[in-house]
């Protein structure tokens, strides 16, 4: 698996416009306005995607579209109704092939909004494409598992926004005390373990930007990305990170039942305001207590991620309980996106490398000592996006973590706004970290520094 392009993506949007097509179709008769405008942006696209290449394949496995062997999971989150139309035709894979005429694209978005028993009726989805004279079009069954030999692709940045796309609806099912769609949020995950098996900067160098509060869509987001990190370096099995990468995502659902005005306060909490605010996790263990399979080891991480390793904490546990290892690594990792991220009122959010001074503080204490340990190792004492001065007195943006040495990261030099050398302290001892630095005291903006590293 190797992250790819982000130019991917676009080709990937062809999905939205079949989707918003055939949509528009069901709805409205054939000479409709919006009917004839969402046909010729489909025709438009097809056409300009299909002057470099033969052929553009889109394959259904384990309810993700894949362009290729490309994972589109922001993709495939962001048209449900078109993957739904596709299984419930049998549709896995569909190839639109150079030289497509216009009538065939209707022939084949004709097919999306048929009755499922028209089209069993006809023999399949192949058949019916076939009594529609449609020949540069071809489809396919779906199949339950990418081929062994595929090497899967995912770009890092849909992988991500894909995280923000289940992370809204399942906060939205809660609100409306609907059933969440955990299928959704294994989309996501898939995604994200491929990214993080592969590289892993890639995705901490997406979590840069702090302009948020701990009850945003970000924080769950970036708290299940970090607990895959972790799982990854305990070797965790692919279900054992998907449960663990679950309940990192949902830990805080139980803020959806705590009053908007309590969430969003600016000044400091009374009394009675933190106690109420204790109860998410109360409340989050009882939304996700009725659900099946990983949802049961969520309820049980919502319910312990804010008890310490010494038993403190809350809520109460019984004597001498452990919390589970799961709970532990949500601890930590909850613990520093919190830390870094926009706080309330007039409270700064600490530096990277200042929260990974406050969590070392609190190894064995609010922490266990061994899962600290080893984020602090993953991440280094200056995490990716950290501000430093080095010893020469240049500015320099961490870009990625030494696995040797914790101190020693390798280091981007800022230079007319740009970032620009590149050097790898534990390899170039001439240089060091002389002290970190704030970046809004130099009015410097890490993350769009971070996003020219990427690019």
């Amino acid at each position: 698996m190797s992250p790819v392009p982000r130019q991917a993506s676009v080709t990937a949007t062809l999905l939205r416009y079949l989707g918003t097509a055939a949509k528009f179709r069901s709805m409205y008769p054939a000479d409709h306005p919006l009917v004839q405008r969402a046909r010729g942006d489909l025709v438009q696209v097809i056409d300009l995607l299909l002057r470099d290449r033969e052929a553009i394949t889109f394959q259904i496995y384990e309810d993700t579209f894949f362009l290729d062997n490309q994972m589109l999971p922001e993709e495939t989150l962001r048209n449900g109704a078109l993957l739904k139309a596709c299984l419930d035709r049998s549709v896995g894979v569909f190839s639109v092939q150079r030289g497509v005429a216009d009538v065939e694209i209707d022939g084949f978005v004709g097919l999306l909004i048929q009755p499922v028993q028209t089209i069993q009726v006809a023999g399949g989805p192949a058949a019916f494409l076939g009594s529609q004279n449609v020949g540069h079009i071809t489809v396919a069954p779906p199949r339950t598992a990418p081929p062994s030999d595929l090497e899967v692709k995912v770009e890092p940045q849909s992988a991500y926004e894909a995280g923000h796309v289940v992370t809204q609806e399942l906060r939205a099912q809660a609100v409306r005390r609907q059933p969440l769609d955990m299928k959704k949020a294994r989309v996501f995950l898939s995604a994200a373990i491929e990214v993080v098996l592969e590289n892993r900067f890639s995705l901490l160098g997406l979590m840069s930007n702090r302009d948020y509060d701990e009850s945003s869509n970000y924080h769950a987001v970036n708290t299940s990305i970090l607990a895959l990190l972790i799982g990854t370096r305990l070797g965790l099995e692919h279900e054992q990170l998907m449960a663990l990468g679950m309940s990192a995502l949902v830990h805080d659902i139980g803020k959806v039942r705590l009053p908007y005005t309590l969430l969003n306060r600016a000044d400091k909490f009374s009394e009675e305001d933190q106690r109420e605010l204790d109860r998410h996790p109360v409340h989050g263990a009882n939304i996700l207590r009725e659900l099946d399979g990983l949802g049961r080891v969520a309820a049980m991480v919502a319910f312990e991620h804010h008890v310490h390793h010494d038993g403190k904490g809350y809520p109460p546990m019984p004597a001498k309980s452990r919390p589970h290892l799961f709970s532990r690594i949500v601890a930590v990792v909850d613990a520093y996106d919190t830390l870094t991220c926009a706080r309330r009122g007039t409270q700064r959010p600490l530096r990277p490398e200042q929260a990974m001074k406050w969590i070392g503080a609190g190894l064995g204490t609010m922490f266990d000592p061994i899962v600290g340990k080893l984020f602090l190792k993953m991440m280094g004492l200056y995490p990716v996006g950290s501000l430093v001065e080095l010893g020469s007195g240049a500015l320099a943006v961490v870009v990625r973590p030494s696995d040797q040495h914790v101190d020693r990261p390798v280091v981007q030099v800022i230079q007319d706004g740009r970032l620009n050398q590149v050097i790898d302290l534990a390899a170039d001892t001439s240089q060091w970290i002389g002290h970190d630095v704030d970046p809004v005291d130099v009015n410097i903006d890490v993350s769009a520094l971070l996003s020219q590293h990427a690019a």
